[in-house]
């Protein structure tokens, strides 16, 4: 298992398989909107929040954010719908407020919870949120990403869960940007353990260790072409989640990868 190594190489090749992780992902999508997302939110949206001062995210971006997270992941259409319900001002402030609480104090459960104040705002998208303006800070609570630290128990979309996860990932963090590891930052670590699971979903070759110096965590920037599989229609109604995700509700962790075993 991945998060279970020690080594800077092995993490550092992890993460420079996002981007082919990605278009293999990618290539299951009917609607490729996914691409021009994801590389929205893992390079230029960053760019434009670390411009702002005070930091703070918009009605357009909260409704974007959420789109883009619900085409990763899960498909949960209800919550696009909520979070679309609020004004600009109502946003804004909140989101504000959030950044503000993690830029000054570092209160990750504060700041999350202040971000969850808006409907149809749990603990994963409030994280998805401060995530893109503090990624030194704080984590995205992705699923595949959860799904690859041990010790968490079975997956709860409330905060108690996600802090345990954050916890996790922000001390390894710390250890890998010791060692000299590129993957120096919560994000980019819960980015490396979610390549690391979708490339061993998708099979895909894993990278020698020179080649983690073409890390670039965003789509359009693949070299090598993956096998894609055929593209998938999306969810019907009955696949539909719960509409909040800070609900009580779990599910059982899918089994865990183990292909950076291999790699040690």
């Amino acid at each position: 298992m991945l998060f279970n190594s020690t080594d800077p190489a092995v993490w550092d090749s992890a993460l420079a398989l996002y981007p082919e992780a990605f278009k293999a992902l990618a290539a299951t999508k009917s609607d490729q909107s996914i691409i021009a997302l994801d590389k929205w939110y893992q390079t230029e949206f960053p760019s434009l929040l670390a411009s702002r001062s005070p930091c703070f995210i918009n009605h357009e971006e909260i409704v974007k954010l959420v789109a883009w997270k619900l085409k990763r992941g899960k498909y949960r259409p209800a919550l696009a719908k909520m979070v679309a319900e609020h004004t600009d001002a109502v946003v804004r402030r909140t989101s504000q407020e959030a950044f503000d609480i993690i830029s000054s104090k570092n209160d990750l459960k504060a700041a999350i919870s202040k971000m969850s104040e808006l409907k149809g705002v749990g603990p994963a998208t409030a994280s998805a949120i401060l995530c893109a303006g503090a990624p030194d800070k704080v984590p995205f609570m992705a699923d595949e990403s959860v799904d690859s630290v041990p010790g968490l128990g079975k997956i709860a979309y409330n905060l108690t869960y996600y802090l345990k996860f954050a916890a996790k990932v922000i001390d390894k963090a710390e250890k890998l940007k010791e060692a000299g590891s590129k993957v120096n930052s919560p994000h980019l670590v819960e980015l490396a353990l979610w390549a690391d699971m979708m490339a061993e979903k998708f099979d895909l070759p894993a990278p020698s260790p020179s080649s983690s110096s073409a890390v670039a965590p965003a789509a359009g920037t693949n070299k090598r072409k993956a096998n894609e599989p055929s593209a998938v229609a999306p969810p019907n109604a009955q696949e539909t989640q719960d509409a909040k995700e800070n609900d009580s509700t779990t599910t059982n962790k899918k089994a865990r990868s183990t292909r950076s075993s291999s790699r040690k």
